[in-house]
């Protein structure tokens, strides 16, 4: 799975310590993903690391499934979207679906923890 990219000028990858799956920035403390590794950022149709523009910010995912015992063929995957906003890494809540990645999940899934919080400054 893919697990580095070039984001704004800076190269992030994806690591394993202990485990867990990690973030790395050039210049940045590696930060510590809520789940575990091995994990991969989603990727788009064309298999390149998928990025949401939201509200001038930069919205990626990292994932992680892993099938359901048999005779299931579903997987568990764990979901975390992470911004990049004014030149800052902001880390949303993981959430968990029932469904195998890499898939090409909905929109709603990148953006939903930073537009909540957008309207929570706003009011």
């Amino acid at each position: 799975g893919l697990t580095q990219f070039e984001i704004a000028g800076r190269q992030l990858s994806l690591s394993n310590e202990k485990g867990r799956c990690v973030l790395n920035r050039a210049g940045d403390p590696p930060v510590k993903m809520d789940m575990q590794w091995p994990c991969r950022f989603s990727e788009n149709k064309q298999l390149n690391v998928r990025i949401e523009d939201h509200r001038q910010s930069l919205v990626f995912m990292v994932e992680r499934s892993v099938p359901m015992p048999a005779p299931s063929t579903d997987c568990l995957t764990d979901l975390q979207a992470v911004r990049l906003f004014k030149g800052q890494l902001e880390i949303a809540p993981s959430i968990r679906v029932g469904g195998c990645g890499p898939g090409l999940w909905d929109q709603k899934l990148f953006i939903w923890y930073f537009a909540k919080e957008t309207l929570k400054k706003v009011s």
